[in-house]
């Protein structure tokens, strides 16, 4: 099959989140929806991955929450969201995907397990992606959780080597990170094995 892919590192779900160095802001699946529909509207499947770096720069701090994690109202299907918050932007996404592609294979990808060296990091991407399945389930969307779903963990030794740089983990290929949150190849291969399970079952 053919496959386009809109990702940019460094990318985000919510909209007009933390300029980057440029001055510009950051990229946003939630901004980009309209232009993957323009090019692909007739697309079989569209798969959304995403919410790390909505959760690293939107971080809980001292059990506040942050103000742009936004909320989400159950009975809400207006379309009427807050897209510069994280829930927001998701129900913005899902919201605009079943009008644009109806009746076609719409799913969410939660990342694997990472930043295990910060227990901090680990709670805060966690808390942003449990409220992710809470939206996924009031649009009925199927969602694949790697956190909870794959045995990949940077916190064991023989999966990322932390007393290693990221090119020497890169470049040895032997684990599966080359750094606490990014796969090697060796990674993807495994996730991607799994990921292509999970979409036949779409």
């Amino acid at each position: 099959m053919s496959s386009y892919n809109y990702a940019i590192g460094g990318g985000t779900i919510a909209e007009k989140l933390r300029p980057m160095l440029s001055g510009e802001p950051r990229h946003s699946v939630c901004g980009t929806l309209d232009q993957m529909y323009a090019e692909h509207p007739d697309a079989d499947y569209i798969i959304i991955e995403g919410g790390t770096n909505d959760a690293d720069l939107m971080r809980v701090e001292c059990g506040e929450v942050p103000p742009r994690l936004g909320t989400f109202d159950l009975h809400d299907f207006s379309g009427d969201y807050d897209t510069a918050t994280f829930c927001g932007a998701l129900e913005s996404i899902f919201y605009r995907a079943v009008k644009y592609w109806v009746g076609k294979k719409i799913a969410y990808i939660i990342p694997q397990k990472m930043g295990y060296l910060d227990a901090n990091v680990v709670d805060n991407r966690r808390y942003f992606f449990d409220k992710a399945i809470e939206i996924c389930r009031k649009w009925g969307i199927p969602y694949h959780d790697l956190w909870h779903g794959c045995y990949l963990n940077p916190g064991l030794p023989w999966m990322y080597d932390s007393t290693k740089s990221a090119d020497e983990n890169r470049l040895e290929n032997h684990g599966f990170y080359y750094d606490s949150q990014h796969l090697t190849a060796n990674g993807y291969d495994l996730t991607a094995d799994i990921l292509d399970s999970w979409l036949k079952t779409l």
